[in-house]
């Protein structure tokens, strides 16, 4: 399937963006009069209120959020602060690392929303946050029922998150909050600051059944509709299995850490990171095609009815985890989707 670009899913709802590319809010109402501040400020706002906005941004955060240092597959409740896993002296010629994963300093994050206006009609925004905080490495042993921790190594990083959504005029209202209404979201994309070794070049999402599939080569050009139209998020119910596979370009001769991260919202403390396992390689020295493949199934918390997550496929460098002076190097793409009991 080709991906879907910003400019034909508009078509696809009689929209015409012929200056979605434009990156200057240049556009004009009727007599060329400029579209109000008060607009592209009531836009700002409704991706922030808007519950439906909202809960997937608040997901895609807290799904990548391991909150310390994690068994390399896990499923189940975040813990509030440190690490208990005990720490102690163990032999330095035994050792190996033995959990990791991110923690994200919440109170530093900064998060901007950049409209961009085509036409009079219709507006975009950029959602960009930056997460600073540490990927943590436990250096330790493990036996059949033991986990013992020894060192810990804390490599900071600043990860630059991404997304787009789309509104369309309704109204001319003197409340410009009552003019707009969201019609479209991309994926999220992100990606830690400086130079990585892999890139992912592509991300194939495969309900079960049948009923589902996407091929993503371009998360901030792959856009869903809001609402129940053809194109819209793609809604799942309980116990639904949906096959994850990705494709990665690397120059590293060692395979990456892949995962996928699934059934996350902003409001709970569950925490799931499963590995996926590579398919394939192919390619050579310093250019190497991997291909990496799970599958999940789709839950809610007891006694909710529908919630909006993302699935989330999370690449970690070889280094970051086995090198101990290797920097954090990260990218992941998240897709929306919704949940809901039959």
């Amino acid at each position: 399937m080709k991906k879907t670009t910003l400019m034909m899913w508009i078509a696809s709802v009689a929209l015409s963006l012929a200056l979605v590319g434009c990156t200057k809010e240049t556009a004009t109402g009727p007599g060329g009069d400029p579209i109000a501040d008060a607009d592209k400020q009531a836009v700002r706002s409704m991706v922030i209120q808007s519950d439906s906005l909202a809960e997937f941004s608040s997901s895609d955060e807290s799904s990548i959020d391991d909150n310390g240092m994690r068994n390399p597959d896990y499923e189940g409740l975040a813990k509030i602060g440190f690490d208990s896993e005990s720490i102690s002296g163990v032999s330095g010629d035994s050792t190996y690392p033995v959990k990791w994963g991110r923690r994200i300093f919440w109170d530093r994050v900064v998060r901007s929303y950049t409209v961009t206006t085509i036409g009079d009609s219709l507006a975009n925004v950029l959602i960009t946050k930056t997460l600073p905080g540490a990927f943590w490495v436990g250096i330790g042993t493990r036996t059949a029922d033991t986990v013992i921790i020894d060192t810990i190594i804390r490599k900071p990083f600043v990860e630059t998150v991404q997304r787009n959504v789309l509104f369309r005029r309704i109204a001319r209202l003197a409340n410009p909050l009552r003019n707009w209404i969201p019609v479209g979201v991309t994926m999220v994309e992100g990606k830690t600051d400086g130079t990585n070794d892999f890139s992912i070049v592509s991300v194939e999402i495969t309900e079960r059944n049948g009923s589902f599939h996407r091929l993503i080569t371009d998360p901030l050009d792959t856009w869903f509709r809001l609402g129940l139209f053809h194109g819209s998020i793609p809604f799942f119910p309980v116990r639904d299995s949906i096959l994850v596979r990705v494709t990665v370009q690397s120059s590293s001769e060692f395979a990456e850490g892949v995962y996928v991260r699934h059934g996350i919202d902003g409001g709970n403390l569950a925490r799931r990171r499963g590995m996926m396992p590579l398919v394939s390689t192919s390619g050579g020295v310093g250019n190497y095609t991997r291909v990496y493949e799970r599958t999940f199934v789709t839950s809610l918390p007891p006694l909710v009815l529908i919630a909006r997550f993302n699935a989330v496929v999370d690449v970690i460098s070889h280094g970051s985890v086995y090198d101990n002076d290797a920097p954090f190097m990260n990218e992941f793409w998240g897709m929306p989707y919704i949940v809901a009991r039959r």
